[in-house]
C-alpha cells in the first residue's frame, strides 16, 4: 500500500507535458465541489421549508383532532375536554365548531360579492391553549375579545379571504349556511350578520382564503348545535413529533366511540409528496456528481495512457497488478475526496449564511418571507459517502485495465 501511495502522489504532480491533465483533473475536481455543494444546499432548504410547513400547520390547526362517532354528539363535553388535557402530554384542549359556508359582502353599487368558505366556531378563552392564535391577528390580539361581544356579533376573516372581499374592520357581512335537508327541490339555508373584527394572517394561503372565525356560541346557534354541542375538541401536546402516539393513546382512553387523528394524518398527502420531492430532487442533482466521474475516468484513462510505458517498467521490476491497480484508485479517489471536501465545506458555509442573512421571497407568494434553511448533519454525510462511492465506481474500470497491461509488450513497443 506505501508503494501504490507514493506512485500515486508523484503521478498527481504535474510535469510540461501534463498540463493539459492537471487542467482537466481540476475541471473534474471543480464539478464534484459544485455538485456537492448544490446538493447539501437543496437538501438544507428543503428541510427548511418542509420545518416552516409543519410549524405552519400546527399553528393554524390542533396538533390532534377529537371527534365523536355519537349521533347526539358528546355527551358531556365539558368533561370529555377534562379527560384529554388529563394527559400527561396535552398543554391544551378547546371545543370547535366547524361547516362550510357563503360569505357575502352587501355592496350599494355593482353586484354583491360572494365567497365559498369554512368558519370555525372557537372559544376566545380557550383557543390559544391549542394554538398561537392570538399572535396571528390583525390588527393585532385585541382583535380575539371582540368576538365575545353581543351587540353584533363579530367574525375573523383569514387575510386573503378579506382581500377577496374587499372588507375593512368594521364592516358588515352575511354568512349564509344550509339548514337541514338539501336536494335539488328544496334547500333551506339561515343567514346571520356579522362585523368584521380583525384578520388572521397563518402565512398559509390555502388557510387565510377559506378560513373565518366565529364565538362558538354563535356557531352552535347558527349551525344547529345544542347549547354546549361541539363538532370536535382540539389538543395541543409537548412534542408535535410525538402526536401521533399521544392520539393512539386518547382513542384508547375515551373510549370506542371516540376517535383522535393527529395533524401528520390529516395532511399525510402533502407531507410525502415533500419527502419524495426531497429524494427526486437529490437524485437528479446527483447526476452533477455522476458527470464530474465520468470526467475521473477520462481523466485515469489519459494517465494510463501516458504513463504505460512506466507500467510496463514497474511490472516489470516486480510490481504487482494489484499495486499498479491501487495506483490509479488513489488517484481517483483523491480528486473525488479532495471534490467532496472543499464541495461539503462550501455548502456548510452556503447554509451558515442563509441562517444568518437569509435570502428575502415576496411573502405574498410564499408562506414564508425568506429562503428557510436546515442545516443536517446526516444530509452532509450520505451526500459525501455517495460521491465518494460515485468516485470509487468510476475509477475501477480504468484502473482494472492499467493492471492488465502486459509488461513485454510495453517495453518491446515503446
Amino acid at each position: 500500500m506505501r508503494f501504490a501511495l507514493h506512485i500515486a502522489r508523484r503521478y498527481l504532480r504535474s510535469r510540461r507535458r501534463s498540463r493539459f491533465l492537471s487542467r482537466v483533473s481540476v475541471t473534474a475536481v471543480t464539478g464534484i465541489v459544485l455538485g456537492v455543494m448544490v446538493l447539501d444546499l437543496t437538501l438544507a432548504i428543503m428541510n427548511g421549508f418542509h420545518a416552516e410547513l409543519r410549524r405552519t400547520f400546527v399553528e393554524t390547526m390542533p396538533m390532534i383532532t377529537v371527534t365523536t362517532g355519537d349521533p347526539a354528539g358528546f355527551g358531556d363535553l365539558e368533561a370529555t375536554i377534562a379527560a384529554i388535557a388529563a394527559d400527561p402530554d396535552v398543554t391544551g384542549a378547546a371545543p370547535y365548531v366547524r361547516q362550510e359556508v357563503i360569505v357575502t359582502k352587501p355592496r350599494t353599487l355593482g353586484p354583491t360579492r360572494n365567497r365559498g368558505a369554512i368558519v370555525w366556531g372557537i372559544d376566545p378563552g380557550r383557543i390559544d391553549t391549542v394554538q398561537p392564535f392570538s399572535r396571528q391577528l390583525v390588527p393585532g390580539p385585541e382583535a380575539l375579545p371582540a368576538l365575545e361581544r353581543r351587540d353584533a356579533p363579530r367574525i375573523l376573516l383569514g387575510i386573503e379571504l378579506g382581500m377577496q372581499l374587499f372588507t375593512a374592520v368594521g364592516d358588515t357581512l352575511i354568512v349564509t349556511a344550509p339548514r337541514g335537508e338539501v336536494s335539488l327541490d328544496k334547500i333551506e339555508a339561515t343567514s346571520r350578520r356579522f362585523v368584521v373584527a380583525g384578520y388572521l394572517d397563518s402565512g398559509m394561503y390555502e388557510f387565510d382564503s377559506r378560513f373565518a372565525y366565529i364565538h362558538i356560541d354563535e356557531a352552535r346557534d347558527l349551525f344547529g348545535y345544542e347549547a354546549r354541542g361541539a363538532g370536535m375538541i382540539g389538543a395541543r401536546v409537548h412534542d408535535m413529533m410525538q402526536a401521533a402516539a399521544v392520539a393512539d393513546r386518547l382513542e384508547s382512553s375515551l373510549g370506542t366511540s371516540y376517535g383522535a387523528t393527529d395533524w401528520m394524518a390529516l395532511n399525510q398527502n402533502l407531507f410525502r409528496w415533500v419527502k419524495l420531492e426531497k429524494v427526486v430532487m437529490g437524485l437528479l442533482l446527483a447526476l452533477i456528481v455522476l458527470v464530474a466521474a465520468f470526467n475521473i475516468i477520462g481523466i485515469l484513462t489519459m494517465m494510463v495512457g501516458e504513463r504505460t510505458r512506466e507500467i510496463g517498467i514497474l511490472l516489470a521490476m516486480g510490481a504487482s497488478r494489484g499495486q499498479i491497480q491501487g495506483i490509479f484508485l488513489l488517484n481517483g479517489l483523491w480528486l473525488g475526496a479532495l471534490g467532496t471536501l472543499l464541495g461539503s465545506l462550501l455548502g456548510w458555509l452556503g447554509t451558515q449564511y442563509l441562517i444568518r442573512y437569509g435570502i428575502p421571497l415576496p411573502g405574498d407568494v410564499y408562506f414564508v418571507d425568506h429562503v428557510p434553511c436546515i442545516a443536517q448533519w446526516s444530509d452532509f454525510l450520505v451526500v459525501a459517502v455517495a460521491a465518494l462511492g460515485i468516485t470509487l465506481l468510476a475509477t475501477l474500470m480504468p484502473s482494472r485495465e492499467a493492471s492488465r497491461l502486459d509488461p513485454m509488450e510495453i517495453i518491446r513497443y515503446t
